[in-house]
């Protein structure tokens, strides 16, 4: 049985220790300005199938250094997409979206719907989840001590707890669930061609509508065939060639 159990926690822990080793060795080389070796051990961790918000914001600020500023581009996007609350990843991408060419406005966001993001932005789907299901037990307890308290101090107080924690354990489940279709929305694409020409329809002999540079970030709307219409934050629409983007 021991012996089994010692298998069991090698097999996890190999795995872990090997991930920390590999970054340890490309935080290194990072720091001695192998940029270039550090994103080679870095695209290995991934090709391990590991992934993490700090792997993806390292290997973007390598290849930021390696004045690769695309590829950190989508680095850093992947990395919010799994830690929406890293202020260090969110102003390195601010940093790198200065040097691309396009320069798009996106519309101006209702106080609303930006006070709403920021509020979600505070804590990962996790986070807000854990929360969610403490509340709701509180909310649980709080309808218990309703139900079977004699006090009526008591029972107004439990009225009072279980209305207020249903409702934040609500609005932290809606939050809970939203940043977790953030995480796992693949329906924002970066252009890696250095110069693409959106056309009017899904064929080379559409019209030419603009053009895009690397580094823009677009919203894929549908594929047909080799062919996808993306829309830009202010709102042009077109089709591309799917290998001109990658997935963030």
């Amino acid at each position: 049985m021991n012996k089994h159990i010692t298998i069991l926690l090698i097999s996890i822990s190999a795995p872990l220790t090997l991930f920390g080793a590999s970054m340890e060795k490309a935080a290194e080389l990072y720091a001695q300005g192998e940029y270039e070796l550090a994103i080679n051990e870095y695209e290995a961790i991934l090709a391990s199938g590991s992934e993490s918000a700090t792997l993806y914001y390292n290997l973007g600020n390598s290849y930021f250094r390696a004045g690769q500023n695309t590829k950190a581009i989508i680095n850093y996007e992947r990395a919010l997409k799994l830690d929406p609350t890293d202020a260090d990843t969110r102003h390195n991408l601010e940093f790198a979206k200065e040097r691309t060419v396009d320069k798009i406005d996106a519309p101006e966001v209702m106080f609303m719907d930006r006070w709403w993001a920021d509020i979600r932005n505070i804590a990962s789907d996790d986070t807000w989840a854990y929360a969610s299901i403490g509340l709701f037990a509180l909310f649980i307890a709080a309808l218990l001590g309703y139900i079977f308290s004699r006090r009526v101090a008591l029972r107004k107080t439990a009225f009072a707890v279980s209305v207020v924690s249903f409702v934040f354990a609500l609005v932290t489940y809606i939050l809970a669930y939203q940043q977790n279709k953030i995480q796992e929305d693949n329906s924002y694409a970066i252009v890696f061609a250095p110069t693409v020409t959106i056309k009017s329809t899904p064929d080379t002999s559409g019209t030419d509508l603009f053009i895009l540079h690397e580094g823009t970030k677009v919203r894929i709307n549908e594929y047909v065939g080799s062919w996808v219409e993306i829309s830009t934050e202010d709102g042009n629409k077109g089709w591309i060639d799917v290998n001109s983007i990658e997935i963030i």
